[in-house]
């Protein structure tokens, strides 16, 4: 069995068609979602409609649940400007997609298991498998990244939400962290994703890192009024957390 999981795409469907496009030469047999469709990029709507023609499991990020309910999560805002610019965002957001966009968004589930082989099981979800918001890194403790199993007899654990791709080994245990498809954080532009392949107990996990059109998707920022296309502009180009 061999699953692609792809998420954190935020509105850049430039990056997006670029990963699916590398998925389909890879001949997965599944692709997963793991939330955060929207947001940031200049074109949610085309992203949304990408992943439902998936036709796969697609997890709630955070930034999907914010934009389709339209609420800022308690917690989520870290100062009143904060809040500020996130309202703001995600009123242009929310202005590009439909009701059935949104309804989407609102309505996707929190976590999925999967069982990769008769031996293996994967679980997955956006942020951890308590909430959509706290951030574990891999720079944390084996204690809190077995966090990420509390509850289940899954082997591996796959997450998103921190667009920092890793692996990590827990005493026959794996974490890894997809990275982002549209915003990199991690100082590499290219789009990043995961593919776990497995056979009975045994799996490798590869990140992978596909080169995509970053001035198209610039491009795609014109006239769009989005309120902080300057800052995402800079982020994309140089694969950090926009500022």
């Amino acid at each position: 069995m061999k699953i692609a999981l792809i998420a954190d795409i935020h509105g850049n469907v430039d990056a997006l068609e670029a990963v699916l496009e590398d998925i389909g030469q890879a001949r997965v047999d599944k692709t997963l979602v793991l939330g955060d469709i929207v947001f940031k990029g200049p074109l949610p709507e085309r992203c949304v409609e990408a992943v439902r023609r998936l036709n796969t499991v697609v997890l709630q990020g955070n930034i999907d649940e914010l934009v389709g309910k339209g609420i800022i999560q308690p917690g989520f805002a870290k100062s009143p400007e904060h809040e500020a610019a996130l309202n703001r965002e995600m009123e242009w957001t929310r202005s590009r997609l439909s009701k059935a966009q949104l309804d989407y968004l609102a309505g996707l589930p929190f976590a999925h298991e999967e069982q990769v082989t008769d031996k293996l099981r994967l679980r997955c979800v956006h942020a951890n498998p308590a909430n959509l918001l706290d951030i574990y890194t891999p720079a944390d403790s084996d204690d809190r990244l077995y966090d990420m199993f509390a509850g289940s007899s899954a082997q591996v654990a796959a997450y998103a939400h921190i667009h920092l791709p890793y692996v990590r080994f827990l005493d026959g245990k794996a974490v890894f962290n997809t990275g982002s498809v549209g915003l990199p954080f991690d100082g590499d532009p290219r789009a990043s994703y995961a593919i776990l392949e497995a056979e009975g107990d045994r799996y490798q996990i590869t990140l992978r890192r596909v080169r995509y059109d970053v001035e198209r998707t610039v491009r795609a920022f014109a006239d769009s009024g989005h309120p902080y296309a300057d800052s995402v502009i800079r982020a994309i180009r140089a694969g950090r957390r926009p500022v």
